[in-house]
């Protein structure tokens, strides 16, 4: 937990001090994003599609060129399950994750409107499996769904929807799907 909140507090520190930069005013957009979430994680075989209650944290970089920005994503993501780990036979899929995507996004310096693909997941569970393992998913393919509108100098409001197919680690284990709604707080320089 420790390591969690330190993170959090580097990255916003880090993404203040780069929205200070030199370049605030130029075609590069920095930020961070944080946010809170509901959604579903599961299949319909081996681990039961369950509600979980997603923290993610994310940071990201792009350049504008005329109304597009291309650039990249990273999110740090805490999840927790919501329902009783006892209606699943103790199974408990809360754990930790991160996301890198590039980003392609409608930017009109006020709102943005994007897609993020993700070019490489991982998820890990925070306790071990029914075996006694502690089992790890890798993201086979996933995007996200982003609108962002700036209401305040550098502080906007985001809403986010992300799905994600998960390959797991162990040999006999189903892929699972992961399906998020978010709505956070973004901090950017909003460059045009």
């Amino acid at each position: 937990m420790q390591s969690t909140k330190l993170r959090f507090i580097l990255i916003l520190f880090i993404t203040t001090l780069i929205s200070h930069a030199s370049f605030a005013q130029s075609k590069t957009t920095v930020g961070a994003m944080v946010l809170l979430g509901t959604g579903k994680m599961g299949n319909t075989t081996d681990v039961m599609s369950r509600s979980m209650m997603y923290t993610p944290v994310a940071l990201f970089v792009g350049y504008n060129l005329a109304k597009f920005r291309m650039g990249l994503n990273y999110e740090y993501n805490l999840a927790g399950q919501t329902d009783d780990p006892a209606t699943f036979s103790n199974q408990n899929m809360g754990g930790k994750g991160s996301i890198v995507g590039l980003r392609l996004d409608y930017y009109n310096g006020k709102q943005s409107i994007g897609l993020i693909y993700h070019v490489s997941e991982k998820y890990n569970l925070d306790k071990p499996t029914i075996a006694g393992t502690v089992a790890g998913y890798d993201g086979k393919s996933g995007f996200g769904f982003q609108y962002y509108r700036q209401f305040k100098n550098k502080i906007g409001v985001v809403f986010d929807y992300t799905t994600a197919s998960l390959k797991s680690s162990a040999a006999n284990s189903n892929d699972i799907n992961m399906d998020r709604i978010s709505l956070g707080l973004v901090f950017t320089n909003f460059a045009k």
